[in-house]
């Protein structure tokens, strides 16, 4: 009788998980019956919902949170309980980042005096003197920190800053074509809103190298540092996470890659696995444990890493979530719940680990 069991639940086995590796061909994700692993994401109810094509999610500074609800034109500031508290039309604003000051970053389009729809980003000053302007959206100042009107096609789907006010803007665009100044580029600013410098590491073309850049889309930065990890769609490139390191020493001062194939110690590090993503529209960081976290809006998956790169199980996708999670294209984390904005559903989806779950 022992024997028949054996057997049978061998076979049993077998066919669960050579029928779900023919489902879901993820090789890098949980398969549906990961639900009974000890640690997984739940999902916390309700969803924060009411947005148009969101495009990207923010816990700020001030621990509210921000959604650039881009169909809708607008930036709209939500308590972490999900109330609204005011909101900013804005054209299109698809990225978003706050500095110490509280001042909130957004990248978003103008319309020049001729017409043309530019890509720019945008400075709100949510601190005043004034109780009537002070953190509301609507009425706090607004300047309009960089555009390029020379190349109205450019976009800015990232914004990240540093423990310094030191910030950094994601750009992208339809040419590539020029050596000297191509879209695709990722801008650093000093805390004046001064231009510095296009960061050196990463290298505008196509190709398999480890800092190769085509159409770079999300960015988050590690605190205490100036490390960054950047999410950029796959077409013609190898990597669709990148993840740089600052170092500073007497000979050298600027980012390297933290890991790289090139090194055999680094080789089989998870997170530099080549051809892992599709479209990666977010990143965001776990402040306190450090682990990262990128959503891939063509494949509904949420991929999670820890410090030393390494993929962790808990990660999921649409199955895991019995198709709530459709087109992740923001994230962000604080106090253990993770934010999953969903582009195609218009909803803030929020996700805690089963062993952050109050007993």
């Amino acid at each position: 009788m022992n024997h028949h069991r054996a057997i049978s639940f061998a076979v049993l086995f077998l066919s669960i998980v050579l029928g779900c590796d023919k489902k879901f061909d993820l090789g890098t994700l949980p398969r549906q019956d990961d639900s009974a692993l000890d640690t997984s994401y739940v999902a916390i109810d309700p969803p924060f919902t009411g947005f148009a094509d969101p495009q990207d999610v923010l816990i700020g500074n001030d621990q509210l949170l921000y959604v650039a609800d881009t169909r809708a034109n607008r930036v709209v500031m939500l308590n972490r309980a999900g109330q609204f508290l005011s909101e900013r039309t804005m054209l299109r604003p698809i990225s978003l980042a706050q500095d110490s000051r509280l001042d909130l970053l957004v990248g978003g389009v103008l319309v020049a005096t001729n017409g043309d729809t530019v890509g720019a980003i945008f400075r709100i000053h949510l601190v005043s003197s004034s109780p009537d302007s002070a953190h509301r959206l609507d009425r706090a100042r607004i300047d309009t920190v960089w555009r390029e009107l020379a190349k109205p096609a450019r976009r800015f789907p990232g914004l990240t800053v540093f423990g310094d006010n030191v910030w950094l803007a994601v750009r992208t665009g339809p040419d590539n074509s020029s050596f000297i100044d191509p879209d695709a580029r990722v801008l650093q600013f000093d805390r004046n809103d001064n231009f510095i410098t296009p960061v050196p590491a990463l290298v505008t073309r196509t190709g398999s190298g480890i800092t190769d850049i085509n159409h770079p889309t999300s960015i988050a930065s590690f605190p205490g540092v100036r490390d960054f990890i950047l999410a950029q769609s796959s077409e013609g490139v190898a990597y669709g996470g990148i993840w740089l390191r600052y170092e500073q020493s007497s000979e050298f001062e600027g980012w390297l890659p933290r890991f790289d194939p090139a090194r055999p110690e680094d080789f089989s590090v998870d997170f530099i696995r080549p051809n892992r993503y599709l479209q990666p529209e977010g990143v965001t960081i776990d402040r306190a444990r450090r682990d990262v976290f990128i959503a891939d809006a063509e494949l509904d998956s949420v991929f999670k890493f820890n410090s030393r790169g390494t993929f962790k199980v808990e990660s999921f996708g649409i199955a895991k979530t019995r198709g709530r999670m459709l087109r992740p294209t923001g994230l962000a984390f604080f106090e253990r719940i993770l934010y999953v904005l969903d582009g195609a559903r218009g909803e803030i989806l929020r996700f805690r680990l089963t062993t952050d779950v109050p007993r």
